[in-house]
């Protein structure tokens, strides 16, 4: 069949994939698997699926490759990181598995993709791929499969919380609501991407602290399903592993919408201004979610608005925060600081404060939802050119090197660099400061805001 795709594929987001079991504990041989990878992998079975056959001229899937980008809710700067893992996925040696023994063949090792191909047409480029012989029918028509949402992998920020996504999701119409139980070093390199040394160094300790409970965590966060870990014993160290899953109660349409509201990414710049350090915020943003994190900023900065006795580590209350998940109530003041028994005066001013920071925050939300879809509005010239003044404006600001790195590779959605982009942008347009308070946004309409910032 010759096949003919529109440049604007856009998939469903509350498609649900069948992904075939053989995919979902992948073990890497010689290479890293990465998050968007695996990503980009499944996106690209579903857009093969929907093709329904190669084309009869190359014998290829195609695809726009903004499709599949999209398709993961990726930005234009995931093009050139997403090339380096097109060209992994052909390169590197896998083996497949099933996290169920027994439950399909041993299929033995071999590469996610046989090709891939990157071509320009009418200055859009294409995306080509053919998949391994032996693995092509099962993966556009699974046998056995784990049912899960495209929507739900794309908000996924580790390969270790995707990976245990995909699999426990295998397991949530199974009677026992169980996984699986595997040796502890079984799940280390489905769970983290890399291949296993020889000789296991990793203690448990450690790869349970680093990998296993950040990427329950983030199950549980992001996805509609509630996983929790059974450890196995034998003697004092713990052996093998198992996870219980079960499917989250049905949000009601009210906190469906709540819950699909967007995240204030300035959290990120307020972090760096409190004194944390850039690659530290963007760390526990990533492990802990963006709306944890943006909580433990509120409670450090009301503690650091109170009087009494300074922090010693801003970094280490935040970890603490987050860790703890002591986040949702506010922070008190001890007796000693606002005197014994409590001031009134004092505890009036506290509650003024807080109820002021709270309107503001409610502000800035709004503001940055408005921006940062303008943003993403503009083409990609005037994206380019935005990204130009803004690097001169890092560069005289003596930017941290994790900020730097991430705009000269293109990542400009990247949470850090987004949260100084929405600044810079609301000055360059509005022609104010991001920290004066605003009631309503009068500005004029996009095009006019574009004009303005000389962005054509």
């Amino acid at each position: 069949m010759t096949v003919t795709m529109s440049q604007d594929v856009i998939l469903d987001k509350d498609d649900k994939f069948e992904k075939p079991v053989s995919t979902l504990a992948i073990v890497p041989k010689t290479g890293v698997i990465t998050r968007v990878g695996r990503q980009a992998y499944t996106v690209m079975m579903l857009l093969a699926r929907e093709q329904g056959g190669e084309d009869e001229g190359t014998g290829l899937f195609t695809a726009p490759l903004n499709s599949v980008i999209r398709g993961f809710e990726g930005s234009k700067g995931t093009v050139d990181e997403l090339k380096r893992h097109l060209r992994s996925m052909v390169t590197h040696v896998i083996e497949w598995q099933s996290p169920s023994p027994g439950e399909t063949s041993d299929w033995g090792a071999c590469t996610l993709l046989s090709e891939v191909r990157l071509t320009k047409l009418k200055g859009e480029s294409w995306l080509s791929w053919a998949y391994p012989p032996s693995m092509r029918q099962d993966l556009l028509a699974p046998s056995r499969y784990a049912q899960i949402k495209r929507s739900t992998i794309a908000q996924f920020r580790s390969h270790a919380g995707l990976a245990l996504y995909e699999i426990c999701a295998r397991y949530k119409d199974n009677p026992s609501h169980l996984t699986s139980k595997h040796h502890w070093h079984w799940w280390l390199p489905v769970l983290t991407g890399k291949p296993s040394p020889k000789e296991i160094k990793t203690e448990f300790r450690f790869f349970n602290r680093d990998t296993i409970k950040p990427a329950i965590e983030e199950v549980n966060e992001v996805s509609e399903l509630v996983v929790s870990v059974h450890e196995f014993k034998v003697g004092r160290t713990v052996q093998f592993l198992q996870f219980e899953v079960r499917e989250k109660p049905e949000l009601s349409k009210k906190e469906a919408a709540k819950a699909s509201k967007a995240i204030d990414l300035s959290k990120l710049a307020t972090a760096m201004q409190l004194g944390i350090e850039a690659d530290f915020a963007e760390e526990m943003f990533n492990r802990y979610g963006e709306l944890d994190f943006a909580k433990a900023i509120d409670r450090l900065q009301s503690r650091l608005n109170m009087p009494g006795k300074p922090i010693l580590s801003r970094q280490a209350y935040l970890k603490s925060l987050l860790a703890g998940k002591n986040i949702d109530s506010a922070p008190i003041a001890s007796n000693a600081e606002v005197g014994q028994g409590g001031h009134p005066q004092l505890k009036s001013v506290v509650n003024q404060s807080a109820l002021k920071q709270q309107q503001l925050q409610e502000s800035e939300s709004a503001r940055v939802h408005v921006i940062r879809a303008e943003i993403q509005a503009l083409d990609e010239a005037q994206i380019g050119e935005l990204l130009a003044d803004l690097k001169i404006q890092f560069v005289a600001r003596g930017m941290p090197p994790g900020v730097m790195k991430r705009l000269d590779d293109g990542n400009w959605q990247s949470a850090l660099v987004m949260s100084e982009l929405i600044r810079f942008y609301w000055k360059k347009t509005r022609g104010t400061d991001w920290s004066v308070p605003v009631k309503n946004d009068t500005s004029p309409p996009m095009v006019e805001r574009v004009e303005q910032a000389n962005l054509f």
